[in-house]
Parts: C-alpha cells; sequence; structure tokens
C-alpha cells in the first residue's frame, strides 16, 4: 500500500493527496460504510457515514504527503514557509461572487510558491437558507445556496486554471463557520446537513475540476470554528456532517478562544472545553489549520495536542497555520511561534486573510 500512494504522489498530473486520490484510496481500503437517508432533497439524497472514515483520510494524507517529500519536495522541511492567500468572500450578486472567485483563483495561480497549498474561500456563516437547501452567509449579509456557492468556485478554479503559470498544485477549499448558527435558527441536524453538504459540493467540484483537465487543482472543506461563536455540540455537528459524506479532509482554520496556555487540559470560552477543540480539528475528516494571531495560540494549541494525545491513540498534528496582518504576529511569526512548541509537527502550510 505505501510503495502504490508513493507512486501516486509522485505521478506528474496526479492531484494533490488531500483530496481526490486519498478518497479513492480509503474507498479501496474498503473503510466501512453505513447508509442513512437524507430527507433534504435540494442539496442531494443520500448519505454514508463511517467513524474510521476521516481516520483512513488523514492517514493516508500523511503518508501521502511524506512519500511527497522524500519523492519531490521538502514538504516537511523545518523552514518557515511562504503566506499564500485566503479571502473572506463579499458579494450581493451571483455574478459578483462568481467574478469575485474568479479573480481570487487566478491571483492565487499567478503567486503560488510551489508545492501543494491551500486557498481558502471563506463564504461565511453557514445556514439553512430553506427548507432542504443549505449554503452560507457572505460577508456582504447575503446568503448564498450551495448551489451558487459551488458556481463561485468553479469559477474560482477556472480562473486559477487560465492564469496558472506551471508552478505547483492547489487544493481550492469551500470555507464557511460556526458563526451563529443557533441564532439564525438552525439545529443540530441543520448543522449536520450543512457540513455534509459542504463535503458534497467540494466532490462535485472535484468532478468539475477532471472533467477539464484541471490536474493541478483538487477541492477540500473547511471551516473557521470559534468557541465564542456557536455551542460546542452545534459545531461537532459539521465535523460530523463533513465526516459522514466523506469526500476529504476538513480543514479547520479556527481558534481556541478562552483555552488555557499551558497544561493538558481545561475550560475554553462559551461551555466549550480543550477536548470540544480537539475534536472539530481533528475528529474524522478535520484537520487543523489553527489560527496564530499571538503568541498565547501556540500555546493554546499546543494545549489542544496534548490533550487529543492523552486521550487517542493517533498523534495530533497541524497542518499549518493561519495569519492575517494588524495582529500582534505576523503570519510567518504565528507560524514559528507553533512549530517552536511542537517541533517536527507542523506542516509547511500557511494560509493568510491579508
Amino acid at each position: 500500500m505505501q510503495r502504490s500512494i508513493c507512486f501516486a504522489a509522485a505521478v506528474p498530473g496526479s492531484p494533490p493527496p488531500a483530496s481526490l486520490l486519498l478518497w479513492r484510496k480509503g474507498g479501496q481500503l474498503g473503510a466501512r460504510k453505513t447508509r442513512t437517508s437524507a430527507h433534504a432533497s435540494g442539496d442531494g439524497s443520500r448519505a454514508s457515514s463511517s467513524g474510521a472514515k476521516g481516520r483512513m483520510l488523514r492517514r493516508l494524507a500523511v503518508l501521502a504527503l511524506a512519500c511527497a517529500a522524500s519523492l519531490a519536495l521538502p514538504a516537511f522541511a523545518r523552514a518557515t514557509p511562504i503566506p499564500v492567500r485566503a479571502w473572506y468572500m463579499y458579494a450581493t450578486t451571483l455574478s459578483g461572487l462568481e467574478s469575485a472567485a474568479y479573480q481570487h483563483g487566478c491571483y492565487f495561480a499567478q503567486h503560488h510558491p510551489g508545492g501543494t497549498r491551500l486557498m481558502v474561500l471563506d463564504f461565511g456563516a453557514a445556514r439553512k437558507i430553506n427548507a432542504g437547501t443549505w449554503g452560507a452567509l457572505d460577508f456582504g449579509g447575503v446568503r448564498f445556496s450551495n448551489a451558487g456557492i459551488l458556481a463561485a468556485l468553479e469559477a474560482a478554479t477556472n480562473g486559477h486554471h487560465n492564469c496558472y503559470t506551471g508552478t505547483g498544485s492547489t487544493i481550492l477549499s469551500y470555507g464557511n463557520s460556526n458563526y451563529h448558527m443557533s441564532a439564525s435558527g438552525m439545529t443540530s441536524l441543520d448543522a449536520w446537513y450543512a457540513g455534509y453538504y459542504q463535503s458534497a459540493r467540494t466532490k462535485q467540484l472535484s468532478d468539475y475540476e477532471r472533467a477539464h483537465g484541471y490536474n493541478r487543482q483538487s477541492a477540500a472543506a473547511a471551516s473557521d470554528m470559534e468557541p465564542a461563536w456557536e455551542g460546542r455540540l452545534l459545531t461537532r455537528q459539521l465535523v460530523n456532517g463533513d465526516t459522514g459524506q466523506g469526500w476529504g479532509l476538513y480543514y479547520d482554520y479556527g481558534s481556541a478562544d478562552g483555552c488555557p496556555s499551558s497544561g493538558s487540559s481545561g475550560s475554553c470560552s462559551n461551555g466549550w472545553g480543550v477536548g470540544d477543540v480537539a475534536y472539530v480539528s481533528y475528529h474524522g475528516a478535520a484537520v487543523p489549520l489553527p489560527e496564530i494571531y499571538y503568541t498565547v495560540n501556540a500555546g493554546q494549541w499546543t494545549v489542544v495536542r496534548r490533550w487529543w494525545n492523552a486521550h487517542s491513540s493517533e498523534g495530533y498534528r497541524f497542518w499549518g497555520t493561519t495569519g492575517t496582518t494588524g495582529v500582534g504576529l505576523t503570519p510567518r511569526g504565528g507560524w514559528n511561534a507553533l512549530d517552536a512548541r511542537n517541533p517536527g509537527l507542523v506542516r509547511p502550510e500557511l494560509s493568510c486573510f491579508c
């Protein structure tokens, strides 16, 4: 198995290992599936879930990335990575959303530093639009359905392809957040379906990329999950839904609000505990890309890792960091702060809302 995955990771033109390749390998390895009916026909008709599916995806991703390191790229070098852009999506019309997404995809391709990098488009707060339809409330205060968001993601991947310079591969992610889901009327089941259909749309994006021969692009899901924004149980359902659908990884580029910065357990904001942050960042298909804006954040996420390792046989590792400007640490400073506290456990990914 290891040799075949290494070969796949080294084949020119193969998709980045965090999405299509890994899901297909996971299926071949026979992750046990159970079927549940989905009544919300506006976004799909069937769902699948597996307790082992997310762990399989993550383990295969680690292996494939390690293989890429040994065969082609210095993927696990300790040098601070070059930041790549991430965007909050603002629009009042679907055409405006598609236009902005196309421009972002083009920019990302033109400024790609090499290797396999993650491009995050944050479409805003996860929302149930109406019966049978899910989507997001964007940063302009407009609700867009998943069908509209998929159209914008397709525009982004078109922009990336049309502006591609021949450098690197890109994982384009559909990002959302847990911001005030319950206040908008969403139930626990609604949150589960939000995660489920978010993952389903990323699979459709990957199908679109393959159909158009975009062999340097792939797809994933992501979420800015923050304790201060929503209760722990409803937020967990985003991860559970994504894992239940089973397409690929679910990048958590959120925070550990109020968590301790030393030790291995403790309470966090809004009734969360360190274990809840660990759950939404590493349970199932979730992987952590945490916000490290201040030095204390590096300490908080180190506590999250310790909690997970004390309660699980699967070692916790970071899939990079998220940074921004105008805060205590520069984006590179944030990555360095986390890496210093977790040597050898932070992948060289650095997503910046700059």
